[in-house]
């Protein structure tokens, strides 16, 4: 009787995890296919994530995992790096194969890339949507990929209140992140997720500032809250900038 619960309770479990990742890509699917401005206002923070690889890397091979709308994948190839794209959505994946990018489709648990291949993974406000599972196989995974002495780089919203973006669906009655996020970070959360698999070089808040998809007033709002980013005052809006490295 034990065993059967057991079993029985497992299985549940895995159903539970299979819906919750089919509906997080389902979700990212109509962003990525079909809302592609949605992801306007992340040049600026995808733009100094190849810089700030750029400058932290020995080789130039980068794999970044979730590919949004391709920006950062377009920027990296323009800045002579080799790029590969994996995604878990097949229509976003054939729309970057159509740009020229080399993209796969797959999850962050088991990517379809060789071990001990990339000298870089970037891997940008990804995490948050894993549940604790994804998240250990991912970083797993991450680390299987990655040579020695390569680096994670990445971010996540910076200790976001997750209660504060719920909506409420009135025809599945169901109450859900409007983005799907399942984590909250921040520097003691990343250093501890983190540190089990790679060295922590950094984890500290970022601000990023749209100035090209804002107007005059979000400007003023922008300026103020970098300014006070300066002085290490950080808000909502904030990330959480992480590099950790393969060591063996």
């Amino acid at each position: 009787m034990h065993i059967h619960i057991s079993v029985t309770i497992s299985i549940s479990d895995k159903i539970i995890r299979m819906s919750q990742q089919t509906s997080q890509t389902e979700l990212w699917s109509h962003y990525q296919t079909g809302r592609l401005e949605v992801f306007a206002g992340s040049k600026s923070r995808l733009d100094f994530l190849v810089r700030f690889a750029s400058r932290l890397a020995t080789g130039r091979s980068l794999l970044n995992i979730g590919c949004g709308d391709g920006y950062l994948e377009c920027r990296a190839q323009q800045k002579k790096w080799s790029v590969v794209s994996v995604d878990p959505d097949a229509s976003s994946i054939s729309r970057l194969r159509s740009l020229g990018l080399e993209a796969r489709c797959g999850l962050i648990e088991s990517l379809p890339v060789n071990s001990q291949s990339v000298d870089v993974v970037i891997c940008t406000e990804v995490l948050e949507h894993l549940s604790p599972d994804s998240l250990e196989g991912g970083l797993s995974e991450i680390k299987r990929v990655l040579k020695p002495g390569g680096l994670l780089i990445g971010t996540v919203p910076y200790r976001e209140n997750l209660t504060q973006n719920e909506v409420f669906c009135p025809d599945c009655k169901k109450t859900f992140h409007r983005w799907g996020h399942q984590q909250s970070f921040d520097e003691a959360g990343i250093h501890s997720l983190l540190g089990k698999y790679l060295k922590v070089q950094q984890a500290r808040p970022v601000y990023f500032a749209t100035w090209d998809v804002a107007d005059w007033k979000g400007k003023l709002s922008m300026s103020a809250r970098l300014a006070f980013s300066w002085i290490g005052v950080h808000g909502a809006n904030s990330n959480l900038l992480f590099v950790a490295a393969r060591t063996s």
